[in-house]
């Protein structure tokens, strides 16, 4: 197996002071490492896949269920490299492309362009997705599903709370929302991720970044209520991070590309997971409406 890429702050923690690990989780595309001393977890992903913070490309030639790695066994990340000596393996990462996913690199045009308008692209997309499935009905206005019927009036009480600015009420509303729906990310997870990430740019075209500090404690309150591959995710929102597919869509968007090309990367993002890309593109474009 190659690394061929990798998010910047995982080539620094694999750059920096030996870390003691274990595997949390193996699958055909993925592997979650727990790093000594760290809340989130570090992924090795499949280059077909999108590249996540904290985490390093792969590419592979059979899959990592295939691979002898299971979860419990004993990893380290040092020098550039992650080893899991029990299956044998050894990750040079040192030649790795650096890849960027922080919101705050993401460049921001000024433009005259009504919110709704930014979202139309996402929801021309979003009514292609299986409202039945996904939670796409709470931006489309699609019949929804069990799911998203029972979400909506924790979204808007949500919603209401971090209108106000009204931190406490945000977080016990963002604990709330959490955790909802199947799957290692559950959908109310990956919605609240797609619609922070999007306050998150926001704020920063506005000039309101102090507003950030919100998303991160909203994050975190969050992550507290779900799986713990979710939490990840949400902790990394929480820093500003995003997978590539959705760094591209923010680039996108909020430099203006034409609605073609901005379907065109808001259909990468749809395609991740089950329903996780639709649920993430429901929570930009519910943001990108308020």
């Amino acid at each position: 197996m190659i690394a061929t890429a990798a998010c910047k702050r995982f080539l620094a923690l694999a750059g920096g002071t030996a870390c003691s690990a274990t595997v949390h989780s193996v699958f055909d595309h993925a592997v979650n490492l727990e790093l000594e001393g760290r809340v989130g977890l570090v992924g090795l992903i499949a280059e077909t896949k999108a590249l996540t913070p904290y985490a390093v490309s792969v590419r592979m030639e059979r899959p990592f269920s295939e691979a002898g790695i299971r979860a419990g066994m004993a990893a380290a990340v040092a020098s550039g490299h992650v080893f899991i000596p029990k299956a044998g393996f050894k990750l040079d990462c040192s030649k790795a492309r650096a890849v960027e996913l922080s919101l705050d690199s993401i460049s921001i045009v000024p433009a005259n362009v009504p919110r709704g308008a930014m979202a139309e692209p996402l929801l021309a997309v979003l009514r292609e997705a299986d409202a039945t499935e996904s939670l796409a009905a709470l931006a489309t206005g699609a019949g929804g599903n069990n799911f998203s019927n029972f979400l909506s009036p924790r979204f808007y009480a949500l919603r209401k709370a971090i209108q106000s600015e009204d931190e406490e009420a945000a977080a016990v509303a963002a604990e709330r929302f959490a955790g909802c729906g199947m799957g290692l990310t559950p959908s109310s997870d990956d919605l609240l991720c797609g619609y922070l990430a999007a306050q998150w740019m926001l704020a920063r075209e506005q000039g309101r970044t102090e507003r950030t500090t919100l998303f991160a404690s909203l994050a975190a309150a969050a992550a507290k209520k779900t799986t713990r591959i979710s939490a990840t995710f949400l902790l990394q929102c929480g820093e500003g991070l995003v997978n590539l597919y959705s760094y591209d869509l923010f680039s996108a968007i909020f430099t203006h590309e034409d609605e073609e090309a901005t379907r065109a990367v808001a259909r990468r993002v749809l395609a991740i997971g089950s329903t996780s890309g639709a649920d993430m593109l429901t929570g930009v474009a519910l943001a990108l409406q308020e």
